[in-house]
């Protein structure tokens, strides 16, 4: 029989691998995102001030990032770190930043090394969530799908199509403007740590004659001429909204200086109601929610379940959401605590 290589060896010898965990793994909460994701640093030290452990795993370091989980699939030894995860969030935790290293250390961009690399970190993490108590996933429907899901609810929602050829729907709209925007993600990455920001466009019917023909498949939505948009953010049953002016679509990711952004009381009562019929639709523990008010009637844009708030919070000058996260995850953490020991008794 030929050898085993090393990646093998060690796998059979339970004994090097989980040294570090013999003192018994810490209960934490696992955070899997981007280095660049500020939202989680504040909730990390509210969580540290009430005595919850956490850990995190950037995407921007998995090529060297040390993971092992073990047999009963309880315990995981990240970093050499004995864990054991109650709560797992992933959020902006996207495989498309990592970059390989070559065996000499140096960055490569190795197409196969760094595609397999990328997909095996994608199914990790996705095992991680599972050995938790509880897992907050980034998993949602499409744009389309939702706006189905509202309109079977009884919530109104904009005429939405999805076309590789804007040019051929504009008589489709009876609304002088359109909106571009995004089938998927509002942000590609051709390379690690580069990203560009695809972002929506208001424009009139009569531009959506240009562009390639066909091109990529593009969302093209009716505008919907409205007094005031909102965002509001589910967090475990509570609501926290904000009233955002904007002179462009894009002002939130390219201009968030110009935005103007009030937090309110409480939202509308048929913005909370609609809010929380379609969180409880879709089964969200976390969600930023986007409504435009028309006539005093809330219209349902999309919702996203990694939603960002600190843009938010910084224009209104408050910290609700920050406050809020941190609870969900303290409260479902210290439920996990108390399951394990029932278990172990």
């Amino acid at each position: 029989m030929p050898e085993a290589s090393p990646f093998l060896r060690q796998l059979d010898d339970p004994e090097r691998v989980f040294d570090a965990a013999r003192p018994g793994p810490e209960p934490c909460v696992l955070l899997l995102s981007r280095a660049c994701d500020t939202e989680l640093d504040p909730v990390v030290r509210l969580l540290a001030g009430a005595g919850v452990r956490t850990a995190r795993l950037n995407a921007e370091e998995l090529a060297a990032t040390s993971l092992t989980v073990a047999a009963d699939g309880r315990s995981v030894a990240l970093n050499g770190r004995p864990l054991s995860p109650t709560v797992t969030w992933i959020r902006h935790f996207a495989p498309t930043a990592v970059l390989a290293a070559s065996p000499e250390g140096a960055a490569r961009r190795d197409t196969a090394r760094t595609a397999f690399l990328r997909d095996s970190w994608q199914a990790a993490a996705g095992q991680l969530a599972e050995l938790s108590g509880t897992a907050i996933r980034p998993d949602r429907p499409g744009v389309l799908a939702q706006l189905r899901l509202a309109r079977r609810h009884g919530v109104a929602a904009p005429h939405t199509l999805l076309t590789t050829d804007p040019h051929l729907v504009g008589e489709a709209f009876d609304a002088p403007r359109v909106v571009l925007k995004a089938v998927h993600h509002h942000f590609v990455e051709p390379e690690p740590g580069r990203l560009h920001g695809i972002f929506p466009m208001v424009l009139d019917r009569a531009a959506l004659g240009g562009g390639p023909r066909p091109g990529p498949p593009v969302l093209v939505q009716e505008y919907v001429e409205h007094e005031a948009e909102l965002r509001v953010y589910f967090v475990a049953g509570r609501l926290h909204a904000f009233e955002v002016g904007k002179s462009d679509p894009a002002d939130p990711w390219t201009a968030p200086e110009r935005l103007d952004v009030r937090a309110l009381p409480s939202p509308p009562p048929r913005v909370a109601a609609a809010t929380r019929t379609l969180a409880a639709a879709l089964d969200l523990r976390y969600g930023a929610f986007d409504f435009l008010l028309s006539a005093g009637t809330p219209v349902f844009l999309e919702v996203n379940p990694d939603g960002d708030w600190r843009w938010a919070e910084r224009r209104a000058r408050g910290t609700p959401v920050t406050a809020a996260v941190a609870a969900m995850l303290a409260e479902l953490h210290h439920r996990a605590v108390r399951e394990l020991r029932d278990h172990a008794t």
